[in-house]
Order: C-alpha cells, then sequence, then structure tokens
C-alpha cells in the first residue's frame, strides 16, 4: 500500500456538498468552472483554485486506512523489525494481554468491546463529516445571500440618491415660485400706478418701471419654462421608482411565502444530514412533480399528507392525494379542511377535465373490507365526464356511500350490476348531472369489464344517470351501445359483489382519480409482475450505489 498523498488526493468539499479529490477537481475544472459528478451542479472553482478541505472525511480516510493496516497484521505472521508501527503495535498489544494470562474467552470479549469503541468512533466520524459538508452547504448559502443583500443595498442607495435629486428639484421649484410671486407682485403694483396717474411726468416714470418690471416677469418665466422639469431627475427618479416598487412586490410575495407555514417532512432517521436537508429544500410540490412521481414528490408524498384544493362559488373543498401501490390516488373531496401543514395544489392542475383517464371506486359489503376497481374512461363522452364528476366531487354529489342498486340476468351471460343513483340511493333516481348524456359518440360492447350508461325502461321518464358493468361476456354480439369506459382492474371485485345475497349492501366506500399508474393492466398478475419488477429496479440501484460509495473509499485508502 503506497502512502497517502496529501496534495493530489486530498478530499475536497464542492458548494452541493458532494466531496471529490483535489486530482478529480483539477481534471473537472473547465473555464474555471466544474461540474459536480453526482448532482450537475456548476460551480465556479474559488480564486484559489481549490475548493476547501474535508477534514472529516480525509479523518474517515486515515481511520479507515488504519484499520486496514490492523485487520492484516492480526491474520500475518509476527512483524519484523522493518514493519510498520501499526502492526507492531497490534502485536504488541496481544502478546501483552497473553502475557497477562487473559483466557481466550475474555480477549475475545475485549476485542469485541475495542469493536464496538472503534464503531462508535467511525460513526463519531461521519456524523462530523455530514456536519462538515452541512456548514459548507450553509456557507455558500450565506455567500449568495450577502450577494444578495449587496445587490438590494445598491437598490437602496439608488432609491436614496433619487431622493435627495427630487428635493434638490424641489428646492429650485419653491425657489422659483417665490421669485415669480414677487414678479406678480411688482407687476401688481405698477397696475394700481398706471391707473392713479395725474401728470405726465408720473406717467413717464410709470412706464418706466413698468417696462422693467416686464422684462424681469418675462425672463423669470421663460426660465421657469426652460429649467422645469429637469429632464435628468424625473428620468432617474422614474427608473429608479419601478425598479423599487417591482422590487418590493417580489419582497412581499417572498415574504408571504415565508409566513406560510410549510410541511415538515419527517425524513427517515437512519438519513444523513444531507438527505434532510435535501428533503426540507424540496418540501415543495408542483403539479409536473406530482405527475411524473420524482423523487422529490415521491419523498414528499412518504413524508406527510398532500391534498389537492377545489373552490367554487365561494365554498372551498380539499381532496387527498395518496400514494398507494405505486399510484397516485386523488380521493373524492370533502368539506374538512387538511391537515396543519400539509402541501396543497390546485384540483385542476392534476385532475383532467375530461376523459380519457382512470378512476376508482372502493367497494365494500358485510364481511369483505373496501377493494379498487379501476375504470379507464374513454373516449370522450358526457356520461364519461359526468362519472368523473362524480368521482371527485368537484360539481357537490360523489358516488361515495352510494349503494349498487341492482343486478341484472345474474349467473348468466350478459351479467351486469347497476349503480350511481346520488339522488336516492335506491335505483329510481334520474341522476342526471349533466344534460344531454346521449348525445355523445359511444362504442357498443357487451364483454365483461365494459362500463355502460342505463336507460328507463318507461321511456318517458327522460334520460337517466345510473351505469352499469358487465361482470360476464355477452353472447350473440348482445351488449349495450352507450359504452363510455372499461373496467382495467378489480373486475373479479365486481363479480363477487354481483353474488352477494344482497346487492343493495354493496357500497361505494371511496372514489377518485388515478393521477399516475404508468401502464394500465387487465389482469391483476400483470400489476404483480411489474410490482416485481419495479422492487428488483430499486434493488439493483441500491447495490449500484453501495459498490459505488466502496469504490469511492477504497481509491482513497489505497493511494
Amino acid at each position: 500500500m503506497t502512502g497517502y498523498d496529501g496534495t493530489v488526493h486530498r478530499p475536497r468539499t464542492l458548494p452541493c456538498g458532494h466531496t471529490l479529490c483535489t486530482l478529480c477537481v483539477d481534471q473537472l475544472e473547465e473555464q474555471g468552472r466544474i461540474a459536480c459528478p453526482e448532482c450537475r451542479v456548476s460551480h465556479a472553482v474559488p480564486e484559489g483554485g481549490q475548493f476547501p478541505v474535508s477534514y472529516a472525511i480525509e479523518a474517515l480516510i486515515r481511520m479507515m486506512r488504519d484499520a486496514k493496516v490492523a485487520a492484516a497484521a492480526a491474520v500475518s505472521p509476527p512483524p519484523s523489525a522493518g514493519e510498520g508501527e501499526g502492526a507492531a503495535a497490534a502485536a504488541a498489544a496481544s502478546s501483552k494481554k497473553e502475557a497477562a494470562g487473559l483466557s481466550k474467552k475474555m480477549r475475545s470479549f475485549l476485542q469485541e468491546q475495542e469493536a464496538t469503541v472503534v464503531a462508535a468512533i467511525t460513526a463519531c466520524r461521519e456524523a462530523q463529516l455530514q456536519l462538515d459538508q452541512y456548514q459548507t452547504t450553509l456557507a455558500g448559502w450565506g455567500e449568495r445571500q450577502q450577494q444578495l443583500e449587496d445587490r438590494l443595498l445598491v437598490l437602496v442607495d439608488e432609491s436614496r440618491s433619487a431622493r435627495e435629486l427630487l428635493r434638490q428639484e424641489e428646492f429650485r421649484a419653491a425657489a422659483k415660485e417665490e421669485e415669480l410671486k414677487k414678479e406678480e407682485q411688482g407687476l401688481q403694483a405698477v397696475l394700481e400706478t398706471l391707473r392713479t396717474l395725474t401728470t405726465e411726468q408720473e406717467a413717464g416714470a410709470a412706464v418706466t418701471e413698468m417696462v422693467r418690471c416686464a422684462c424681469e416677469a418675462e425672463q423669470a418665466v421663460q426660465e421657469c419654462r426652460e429649467c422645469f422639469p429637469d429632464a435628468n431627475t424625473v428620468t432617474t427618479a422614474s427608473k429608479v421608482n419601478v425598479a423599487s416598487s417591482a422590487a418590493l412586490e417580489a419582497v412581499q410575495a417572498a415574504l408571504e411565502t415565508l409566513t406560510t407555514e410549510e410541511p415538515r417532512p419527517q425524513a427517515d432517521p437512519e438519513s444523513t444530514v444531507m438527505d434532510r436537508l435535501h428533503l426540507i429544500c424540496t418540501g415543495s410540490l408542483t403539479a409536473e412533480d406530482l405527475r411524473s412521481l420524482t423523487q422529490p414528490a415521491r419523498r414528499l408524498m412518504e413524508a406527510g399528507p398532500v391534498f389537492a384544493v377545489y373552490q367554487a362559488e365561494g365554498h372551498r373543498q380539499h381532496a387527498r392525494i395518496s400514494l398507494e401501490a405505486g399510484q397516485l390516488c386523488l380521493h373524492t373531496l370533502k368539506d374538512h379542511p387538511p391537515p396543519r401543514g400539509a402541501a396543497t395544489l390546485q384540483v385542476n392542475e392534476v385532475v383532467p377535465p375530461s376523459p380519457p383517464c382512470t378512476v376508482f371506486l372502493d367497494l365494500s359489503w358485510p364481511g369483505s373490507s373496501p377493494r379498487r376497481v379501476q375504470i379507464r374512461l374513454s373516449p370522450d363522452t358526457p356520461r364519461g365526464r359526468q362519472f368523473l364528476l362524480l368521482c371527485t366531487g368537484q360539481r357537490g354529489p360523489s358516488y361515495v356511500n352510494t349503494r349498487l342498486c341492482g343486478v341484472g340476468k345474474k349467473g348468466q351471460a350478459g351479467e351486469f350490476v347497476m349503480g350511481g343513483d346520488y339522488e336516492s340511493n335506491d335505483g329510481r333516481g334520474s341522476s342526471v348531472l349533466l344534460p344531454g348524456l346521449d348525445e355523445g359518440e359511444y362504442r357498443k360492447s357487451g364483454r365483461g369489464g365494459a362500463v355502460f350508461g342505463l336507460r328507463w325502461t318507461d321511456p318517458t321518464r327522460g334520460e337517466c344517470g345510473d351505469f352499469g358493468i358487465y361482470t360476464r361476456d355477452s353472447q350473440d354480439g348482445r351488449g349495450s351501445r352507450r359504452v363510455f369506459g372499461e373496467v382495467v382492474d378489480g373486475l373479479h371485485v365486481v363479480a363477487e359483489a354481483a353474488q352477494h345475497r344482497d346487492i343493495t349492501e354493496v357500497t361505494v366506500a371511496d372514489c377518485g382519480v388515478v393521477l399516475s399508474s404508468g401502464h394500465h393492466h387487465h389482469h391483476h398478475h400483470h400489476s404483480d409482475n411489474m410490482d416485481l419488477i419495479i422492487v428488483s429496479v430499486l434493488m439493483l440501484s441500491c447495490i449500484f450505489w453501495v459498490v459505488h460509495v466502496f469504490l469511492y473509499i477504497n481509491h482513497f485508502i489505497n493511494t
């Protein structure tokens, strides 16, 4: 093993918190900047040419290197006089224990205690490393904050200079106004004299005075026209005013975010300081993050409650968003407010206004806990839009707590269940939320899983907003001509409900919209296979990360 090169391989901490050796920093530098190979954030190389040394990780490397030396000494023959001091010390300590008459069991116990102490030392040094990275990050933030503060102070100085210009201009205008008042008074006196003249001698003197006063007044008026307003003063003040107003609006908006309590996600106790820092910094949630289920969004979903807000006609409601089996689901809107500190988005940011989309119904009956049925609404039809609205509750009513009201052709081909009566909850209500339900372009199907619109047997009753779901395939090409959706998961749940002794005991316990689910599958075992693939990929990613960290530390130990 070669000696540790304190110049070439010293660990350096970047402002983003990641650590590289000096040699790697030199190799990655391009035009005075370096892109972190871990997070791809670009940093300017300090004037000295290097980032701060990470003393904590340097100490950790030395400790692990020494531990490797000690481990090698423990399995090698007694060291000769020319070998390293660490191996000799270890051998001497072992000899001392034997000379002291310690039993083999006691020596083994003491070795275990030494291992415990070494592990505690390692934990302390790792914590120091985390705090060192944290301090480096805070220092970088502080520097950027100082730069922002300096820029704000420049704006404040500009504002003060503009205010001083305005004050001086105000003084000039006031002085000129006073001068014009005096000229006006002189002219008034001349006017009075002209009106009371009695001799030619008095008239000659008055005319001379009148000419003088008139000339001075005309000159004062001309100076007023030429000097006011001062273009430089007015332009400067106007620009500074616009800039100050924009800055103040931005500051006020920022202060509102500071006074708004954000969710405080609970991180994994085993996570590092930098992991928890990243979790806090990425605590905000966007609709795009939610739709693509990015890592920050997944962390926030796992850490705390997320709700969608819907407001109409002054009435505010909230819908819970959950992460279940890798799927993001928006549940039906409720009147009660979300928990304090919950992350929120707008419903229209995440829920499509119309099909195609995927919704869900959670069915339950006595002796059976709620089980999910997912329905793909397609194409875009009036009945599909009504079904979506009743799954979210955006128009007021929803399918929650509604009952299935009947089974058609029970036990035969073309068996189907009926539901959706949110008005009377017994199959007798019209339950028409949107007008013109049958005006869309629907599909015809009689296959199991097809979701279709029902009609009254009495045509005089008008439109019927209830729905049916085929649980068994129809024969001879029969089926409904008002199909607007298809069960993509959970058809067996609907089939079991159809066989329940009393279909009216089957209740919709919950409903909502599936926001993100990847590919849709018609068979449950396909979903299980995908879950297995996802878990396998995650395990491989974890193994790759562990190997990467091991090779990184081993690189320092062996150099």
